[in-house]
């Protein structure tokens, strides 16, 4: 089936209900863009769980859209259900591209993250004059290798498509980088690793995929 401008199918006999995400992609009003896929040399887990990492924006996207002196990482909390994990993150990370020019002061960015088990993540970022969502889709390739496939819907002006595609091509590389330098490059859900606050969404996420029984991700 086709859906998020992406072509779906199960090699299972008994597929899962597909993932309604959010009403924003069936609607007209949003502009849709779908980048080229990004082969990363690590585990569908790993690419999941750095997504979905509130606290690497100053260290890893300076480039593209954080502050490196906003390191703060605020308190959040995450409402888990049959079919994954949610969460609202409120910052003051800007999602304005560096060098653009654009500046929202004192507005307070609401990132909400809606994780489906086991490899797909979408995210809402809430812009000071509409809303961006990206689909981040895993897709295993080996264990320790798989494809990202990225659509993303807006209803603000951003750009042409290909500047669309080139801001989260670099945005993804620097994501790639952080994943790629991992050791090992599966998710090793039996280990034991020392965690902090603001890797709440990831002690959940690995929980959830112990739960389903698997020994890595």
């Amino acid at each position: 089936m086709e859906r998020y401008g992406l072509v779906w199918t199960c090699l299972g006999t008994s597929p899962s209900p597909f993932p309604e995400l959010s009403t924003d992609w069936d609607d007209p009003a949003f502009r849709k863009v779908t980048p080229d896929p990004v082969p990363i040399a690590a585990s569908a887990g790993r690419q999941v769980e750095g997504f979905i990492d509130v606290a690497h924006f100053a260290h890893v996207h300076t480039t593209t859209f954080a502050d490196p002196a906003n390191t703060a990482v605020p308190a959040y909390s995450v409402q888990v259900d049959e079919d994954g994990l949610r969460f609202d993150y409120c910052s003051t990370v800007s999602n304005y591209a560096v060098g653009s020019g654009m500046t929202a002061q004192d507005f307070v960015w609401r990132r909400s993250f809606d994780v489906r088990l086991p490899y797909l993540a979408h995210l809402t970022v809430h812009f000071p004059n509409g809303r961006l969502n990206i689909l981040n889709g895993a897709s295993p390739v080996a264990s320790d290798r798989s494809v990202l496939f990225s659509p993303v819907c807006f209803d603000f002006e951003i750009g042409t498509d290909e500047a669309v595609k080139d801001f989260n091509a670099r945005i993804f590389a620097e994501d790639r980088l952080m994943v790629e330098n991992q050791q090992p490059r599966h998710l090793p859900l039996e280990a034991a690793e020392a965690s902090f606050a603001a890797d709440l969404a990831s002690v959940y996420y690995r929980r959830l995929l112990r739960q389903m029984g698997l020994s890595t991700a």
